[in-house]
């Protein structure tokens, strides 16, 4: 009898319990792509979180209002195979090419590699596609990551608040300085200061903010010829590393707290021009990022991600 009991023991022990898998974070990404050359890598990790089940992007919203920016977002997707991402666009659509911008990548990218969305105006109108996406997901699901103007999220906020309140989980903010703004408001902040009080002030989930001082610099490994390539080559030359801010909150939007700390006990609050200022007490559930992972170690671990599939 006693043997048998332990074959029997022997045996439990050595069933092994397969690891449940998380699900994967369903994600909508609010992008200023023609303006700075990080929102396109930023959106190439999502489309490789995408793919590899850790997120699920449900869609992409452009807040400059060209014709340019909606087909580099369809480029992107188009090159890592996700050519039927919902694409919104800020309307109405002025017909600018991005040529204000420094870099002006984003036109470059639309004439060289295949897509089907002609530009912004082709695309639906960003509010109503916001809301089409969130009525369908579970209630408190869904990750809204910021990284450019937030014109989008104030006219969402202005169409359906409860909406938001009931869908969104936690937005996640690319923009603004921590602890505060120091010479001037920080770009993403200053592009439109009226939404960015509305929305900072206003937004009804935990925000939580990746401010201004947080970058990391790679790009020099990026080879191949895909669109993440080419945008480094226009944006900062054959082999050379750039400054790069917008990986790090849609990193952490998926990933969440690994390489991170979250700051509380505080609250942003907008001064003029967008300038901002962490205050106590908290008066807001928001929350701001700092780096716990070293920034070498983790530019090498985004850089790595996107060598993998460059």
């Amino acid at each position: 009898m006693l043997s048998i009991l332990s074959a029997v023991a022997v045996a439990v022990t050595l069933v092994v319990v397969p690891a449940t898998r998380p699900a994967p974070v369903p994600l909508i990404i609010d992008t200023d792509i023609c303006a700075a050359v990080d929102d396109v890598p930023a959106l190439a990790m999502a489309n490789l979180m995408h793919s590899r089940g850790e997120a699920k992007l449900l869609g992409v919203m452009v807040d400059t209002r060209g014709e340019a920016g909606a087909a580099a977002v369809d480029v992107v997707n188009t090159h890592y195979k996700h050519p039927d991402i919902p694409i919104g666009a800020l309307k109405p659509t002025d017909g600018s090419t991005c040529e204000q911008f420094a870099h002006n990548y984003a036109p470059e990218l639309g004439k060289k590699f295949p897509h089907d969305l002609r530009g912004g105006s082709a695309a639906p109108d960003a509010t109503a596609l916001y809301r089409e996406l969130l009525a369908a997901q579970p209630d408190r699901s869904v990750v809204v990551v910021s990284l450019g103007s937030t014109t989008n999220l104030r006219n969402l906020l202005d169409a359906d608040a409860n909406l938001v309140r009931r869908k969104v989980s936690r937005l996640v903010v690319m923009g603004g300085q921590y602890p505060r703004s120091t010479t001037e408001p920080e770009f993403n902040f200053a592009l439109d200061p009226a939404a960015t009080t509305r929305v900072v002030h206003d937004w009804p989930t935990p925000v939580v903010f990746s401010g201004g001082e947080l970058s990391v610099s790679f790009g020099k490994r990026i080879a191949g010829a895909g669109p993440v390539t080419e945008t480094f080559r226009i944006g900062f030359g054959a082999g050379v590393d750039g400054e790069l801010w917008d990986v790090l909150p849609l990193y952490y939007a998926v990933h969440g707290g690994e390489h991170f700390t979250e700051v509380r006990g505080g609250s942003n609050r907008i001064g003029a021009g967008g300038a901002n200022e962490w205050v106590s007490p908290a008066t807001r559930d928001h929350a701001y990022l700092t780096l716990v992972t070293g920034t070498p170690d983790m530019a090498r671990i985004i850089e790595d991600m996107l060598v993998s599939a460059a």
